[in-house]
């Protein structure tokens, strides 16, 4: 079977064949392949010469900080001799002040030349905690490679999910291993994403006084995906107590841990834009279906809420891809989202009915706010699934060149 490669093992492949200079840091949410990508990194570099140190702090119960600097030296001794090694650190964040001994170790290496180096990649399952780690002690030390959630493009090409099944469950490589039992593949998810980030991750991390507030708001958010909501109508409904700001803490509580991301209002008025109502996206359409227990041939049926899990969709890979994304709407006029990446601003609708309201309205409501770039996605402009395999961009400059 030949090796299936995401765009960022390639980056990371391309930066490790480099001489060292700074530590290649995997970040992303868990069950994404950011081990996957190291494991096939170090087989293609071993190929091609690379001596090989890879160290796993989860095979260890409770693995002691001299760990780390023992690795260190292997990998640096075999740098030493003329041949380029690799030094994999997986699962480090494990080890209580586990930044503090990589930096020492880093900056000791600095007096060699860059070609005695290990190169050096670094990941883990809490991307919180790798997070913590880099902003305490690693500050110029470091480049991030992002992980983020598998789109439709990677899914297909890698393992042939069709539009259907990835706007019912995608997001998660494991999805192949559990075709076609959707309800075994949900349960995974459930347990073995959701539960670990919420219930470790992220109380590991920060003071979270209300735990149950935390996960009951996560489901609301799954429970309304693409849906624009105030922060007092989400008070209102949740069971526990709580406050807005409390909601608003962990609203991004949820959003570094790669669960959600909540858009604000598009304006130029940046005041007005953190003080709106947020539009809830969730970041892997799995976690829409595993909190609303709905199997794929549940969300065919039912084209109403096909179509929001569509914009879901839609709006997690515009932000996979780079994007800033945002909402508007004023009374009962509403642009699905507003995308922004240097430079190029442009206003996008989803509809997956043929009765659309059309190019035009939307192109007066864009023209309104000094936008001149838009976009339809289903019937009537870019199909759904040409758009989710594709970079927007591309899409965006499309349409606007055959008005």
């Amino acid at each position: 079977m030949k090796l299936y490669l995401r765009p960022m093992t390639r980056q990371l492949l391309e930066r490790l064949r480099e001489p060292q200079r700074l530590l290649q840091i995997l970040v992303g949410p868990r069950q994404v392949g950011k081990t996957t990508a190291i494991a096939q990194a170090a087989q293609l570099l071993r190929r091609a010469g690379f001596s090989i140190v890879s160290a796993n702090a989860d095979a260890l119960a409770s693995p002691p900080r001299a760990w780390i600097a023992e690795h260190w030296r292997k990998a640096a001794a075999l740098a030493k001799s003329g041949k380029p090694a690799l030094l994999a650190f997986d699962e480090l964040q494990k080890i209580p002040g586990w930044s503090e001994i990589v930096k020492k170790e880093f900056d000791a290496g600095q007096r060699l030349r860059p070609s005695q180096r290990p190169r050096v990649v670094i990941s883990g399952s809490s991307a919180l905690m790798v997070e913590k780690g880099l902003t305490e002690s690693l500050a110029g030390r470091f480049e991030l490679i992002r992980f983020p959630h598998w789109g439709l493009a990677e899914e297909s090409g890698a393992f042939r999910v069709g539009l259907d099944r990835h706007v019912a469950f995608g997001g998660y490589p494991r999805l192949r291993e559990f075709a076609p039992d959707g309800e075994r593949f949900l349960e995974y998810v459930r347990d073995s994403i959701i539960e670990p980030v919420i219930g470790k991750d992220i109380l590991l991390l920060h003071p979270v006084d209300k735990p149950v507030l935390l996960g009951r708001l996560f489901e609301f958010a799954c429970h309304h995906p693409a849906e624009i909501v105030s922060l007092q109508k989400m008070l209102g409904q949740l069971t526990e107590q709580g406050n807005v700001t409390t909601i608003a803490n962990y609203l991004d509580l949820l959003s570094k841990a790669f669960l959600i991301s909540p858009l604000q209002k598009y304006s130029p008025e940046i005041l007005r834009v953190r003080s709106s109502s947020p539009k809830l996206i969730v970041l892997a359409q799995a976690l829409i279906a595993a909190v609303q227990g709905r199997t794929a041939a549940d969300l065919t049926k039912d084209r109403e809420r096909y179509g929001r899990w569509a914009k879901n969709a839609v709006g997690a890979h515009l932000l996979r891809s780079g994007f800033e994304v945002f909402y508007w709407r004023d009374r009962d006029e509403e642009i699905d989202f507003i995308a922004r990446r240097r430079g190029t601003v442009c206003a996008i609708e989803v509809t997956v009915s043929a009765k659309k309201r059309g190019a035009a309205p939307l192109r007066r409501l864009a023209t309104r706010l000094g936008i001149s770039k838009t976009l339809v996605v289903g019937p009537g402009g870019v199909d759904l699934g040409d758009f989710l395999k594709t970079d927007p961009a591309s899409r965006m400059n499309d349409a606007n060149q055959k008005r």
